[in-house]
């Protein structure tokens, strides 16, 4: 099988999951109980995967970045920025879902008090600077070395932002106290294999875009 046919096969599971729990998520999932604002609160099907495939990726960047410092080959390097890229985009929407639940869940909510927003804004904004240090640099090897360095220190920033959650007004449904229905994790659990899915997807597009691009005359 080609890589170009694994790409297209790779994205038609990540669409064909997304058609399914999107209205799965908002028809017929439960109202989850203890929130103000219960159908703003099924944002979460979106924000908690989207969330959770960022740190996938900025992890899988990482290993790309230590794995190009070992000398392992251009190819790493293609996905260090290919999950880079992706990572930045699933924790955009992570960020921007989360504001959007947390201004009608909480009365007089400042995003500017909440350690979660600081430290995810300060998160995508490393990743932000990645890519410009990237354009930056002309030669690829050099490029290459300089910013796998700085992908591997950027990744200090994923534990600070999952960490900030006990001091933030977000919710922690790792703890004992946070109630959830059966139903409402197996929703949660689908929309997050389909997000995981769709991060494949793209990295595998973009890496293969990015392989064309080294190639072109």
């Amino acid at each position: 099988m080609t890589r170009a046919r694994s790409s297209a096969i790779l994205m038609g599971l990540a669409i064909a999951a997304l058609a399914i729990q999107i209205p799965v998520a908002f028809l017929v999932a439960p109202p989850a109980a203890n929130f103000v604002a219960p159908l703003t609160q099924r944002i979460f099907y979106y924000h908690v995967p989207s969330a959770w495939a960022a740190y996938l990726a900025f992890g899988v960047t990482a290993l790309a970045c230590l794995m190009t410092l070992v000398g392992r080959g251009a190819r790493w390097d293609r996905l260090a920025v290919a999950s880079a890229e992706s990572g930045t985009l699933f924790g955009s929407i992570a960020l921007a879902t989360g504001l959007v639940w947390a201004s009608q869940e909480f009365i007089g909510y400042s995003a500017l008090d909440d350690p979660k927003v600081i430290t995810l804004g300060v998160l995508l904004a490393s990743y932000l600077a990645y890519f410009v240090l990237r354009a930056e640099l002309g030669d690829p090897e050099r490029r290459a070395r300089v910013s796998s360095v700085f992908g591997l220190l950027a990744l200090l920033g994923v534990p600070l932002s999952y960490l900030a959650s006990r001091a933030s007004i977000h919710p922690d449904f790792t703890r004992a106290d946070e109630s959830l229905d059966w139903r409402l994790g197996v929703v949660l659990l689908g929309s997050t294999i389909a997000f995981t899915l769709l991060y494949v997807a793209l990295v595998a597009l973009r890496m293969r875009i990015l392989k064309l691009e080294t190639e072109a005359p």
